[in-house]
C-alpha cells in the first residue's frame, strides 16, 4: 500500500510531539515517526524545570515565552504539562555581575536580588561567594513525559498519525528536494520533513548529504530525600558550583551536574544509564556547599539521558538551506523542553506560510554552514 503524508516528523520528544499537534491544528496532514515510544528518549528523563534567565539574550527571549506558555497550558494546549510553580535563583558570582545586572534590566518579569534578599528566599542559602542572584517568580517545573503524551494524543485527534515503534533510516531526496522517507517498515512520500531526532538527527542528516554538527553528550541527575522538614524553596542554579536544583514533593529535590567534565559524548544507542549512590552524594555534597538542608539528604533515585549537543550550546531550528522541504528542529542542548511549545508553532508556521518567526533567526543552521 502506497503510503504519504503532507509532512513526516522524525522524533517523538515534547519537541517532535509539538510540531504534530500544531500541525494537525493547522489542517495539515502529519505523520509522527519514533523509533521508540513518545518521550522515550532524552524528553521522557528531563527534569522538566522552565525558566526565563540565561546570560544568552537570545535564549531568555525564546525562554520568556516558553514560561508563558507552560503557565497557560490549559488555554492552549491539550491535555495536561503538569506546570508547578516553584519560582527560580540564578546565584551569580562577582565577575558576572555588572554583565547580568545589564541583562536583567532588558527583560522584564525578573528581579536582581542582593544576597540578603536572596536569603529571604532561601534561608539556609549560603551566599558569601555570591554578588546577587537572578530570580523568576514564574518559573517551576512541568512533567515532560506527560506533555509530549498530551501533545500526541491531542495531534491524534486532529487526525495526525502517530507511528511508536517506527524507525526512519533515511531521509529520502531527489534533486535537492525531500520526496519521503525510508522506514523499517517502508517508504512514506512527503513533501516536508521535519528532523526532531535528537541526536539521531546527526545520522540522518549525514545520509542525504547534509551533515548536522550534533553530538550527544550524557547528563546525570541525583535525586534526594532530606531527613527533616524545611520551608520550600525555588529551583537554583548556580554555575560556579557546579550545579542545578529542582524541588519536588517536599524534602526531595533533584540535582543535575554543571562540571563539564561529566558531560561527555557517548553513543545514544549504547551508554551507561545508571549512576551510583557515591555519584548521587557526589552531587548532593556539591550543592550542599550552597545549601545546608542537604547535607544530610540520602540517595533515593536518579535521572541519566543525554543532550543533543552543539558547538555553541544553542538549539538549531530552521530550514535546510542545503535541501528544499527539510526543517531541523535538533541540536536542542537541553533546552528543548522549555522551548518545545514554541518550536512546535514555528514549524507549523513553516509549513503553512513558509517562514519562520524572527526570535529564530539566532538558531538557524546557517551559523555552522558555509
Amino acid at each position: 500500500m502506497h503510503e504519504s503524508a503532507d509532512v513526516i516528523v522524525i522524533g517523538g520528544g515534547t519537541t517532535g510531539t509539538s510540531a504534530a499537534w500544531h500541525l494537525a491544528r493547522a489542517g495539515v496532514s502529519v505523520r509522527l515517526l519514533d523509533k521508540g515510544a513518545i518521550a522515550s528518549g532524552a524528553s521522557g528523563a528531563s527534569p522538566g524545570i522552565v525558566r526565563e534567565y540565561y546570560a544568552d539574550p537570545a535564549l531568555s527571549r525564546l525562554a520568556a515565552q516558553g514560561v508563558q506558555a507552560y503557565r497557560d497550558w490549559a488555554q492552549r494546549y491539550p491535555g495536561a504539562c503538569g506546570y508547578r510553580r516553584t519560582g527560580f535563583l540564578t546565584g551569580i558570582a562577582p565577575r558576572e555581575q555588572a554583565a547580568t545586572q545589564a541583562n536583567v534590566a532588558r527583560l522584564p518579569g525578573l528581579a536582581w536580588l542582593s544576597p540578603a534578599a536572596a536569603r529571604d528566599l532561601i534561608a539556609d542559602l549560603h551566599s558569601d561567594a555570591l554578588a546577587g542572584a537572578v530570580y523568576e517568580p514564574d518559573a517551576g517545573y512541568c512533567d515532560p513525559r506527560q506533555t509530549a503524551q498530551s501533545f500526541a494524543a491531542g495531534a491524534r485527534d486532529l487526525g495526525a498519525v502517530i507511528e511508536e515503534g517506527r524507525a526512519v533510516q533515511r531521509i529520502v531526496c531527489d534533486g535537492g528536494r525531500v520526496t519521503g522517507v525510508h522506514t523499517d517498515r517502508g517508504f512514506i512520500a512527503c513533501a516536508r520533513v521535519v528532523n526532531a531526532a535528537g541526536p539521531w538527527a546527526a545520522p540522518l542528516g549525514a545520509d542525504c548529504q547534509a551533515p548536522l554538527p550534533i553530538h550527544a553528550t550524557r547528563q546525570t541527575v541525583g535525586i534526594v530525600q532530606t531527613p527533616g522538614a524545611h520551608p520550600p524553596m525555588p529551583g537554583y542554579c548556580d554555575r560556579d558550583a557546579g550545579f542545578y536544583l529542582r524541588p519536588d514533593t517536599p524534602g526531595r529535590y533533584f540535582i543535575g551536574s554543571l562540571i563539564a567534565s561529566e558531560s561527555q559524548p557517548i553513543d545514544p544507542d549504547a551508554f551507561e544509564c545508571s549512576l551510583s549512590d557515591a555519584s548521587v552524594l557526589a552531587h548532593r555534597d556539591r550543592a550542599a556547599q550552597r545549601l545546608s538542608r542537604l547535607l544530610d539528604a540520602q540517595p533515593v533515585g536518579h535521572r541519566v539521558s543525554f543532550f543533543d549537543s552543539t558547538p555553541d550550546g544553542n538549539p538549531i531550528v530552521g530550514a535546510d538551506p542545503r535541501i528544499g522541504g527539510l526543517l531541523i528542529a535538533a541540536g536542542l542542548c537541553g533546552h528543548g523542553f522549555k522551548f518545545a511549545p514554541l518550536f512546535g508553532e514555528a514549524i507549523a508556521q513553516w509549513v503553512v506560510q513558509g517562514t519562520l518567526p524572527a526570535v529564530l533567526a539566532p538558531f538557524a543552521l546557517e551559523r555552522f554552514i558555509e
